[in-house]
């Protein structure tokens, strides 16, 4: 797994430097989208790898993107790994947009 390592305090133009590699291999540990009513539920399965480099995209999405909310779900007995993202009116069709998630929603 690479290391994208965060120094803080992560500026924007780091931020940005780290944010298109990061979402790659986070779009690629996706098994499955869910939709929600503000924004969507990235699912990556029991696949542990994908912890560190979620949580990493989102100290980047929070200074590049600071209207998202985030929450990184990882449950109980190596259950699935889940990063939920969401926010204001706008959110929903921006992730849908700018992470690429047509290929995981069925229309």
């Amino acid at each position: 797994m690479v290391d994208y390592s965060i120094t803080y305090p992560l500026t924007r133009e780091a931020a940005e430097e780290l944010r298109e590699p990061l979402l790659s291999v986070v779009l690629d540990l996706i098994k499955s989208v869910q939709e929600m009513d503000e924004g969507y539920t990235l699912v990556f399965g029991r696949e542990p790898q994908a912890v560190q480099p979620a949580a990493q995209l989102m100290q980047v999405e929070r200074v590049m993107n600071p209207f998202m909310r985030m929450s990184l779900v990882v449950e109980s007995n190596e259950g699935p790994v889940k990063l939920e993202l969401s926010g204001p009116s706008g959110t929903k069709e921006f992730l849908y947009s700018e992470f690429g998630l047509k290929r995981w929603i069925l229309s």
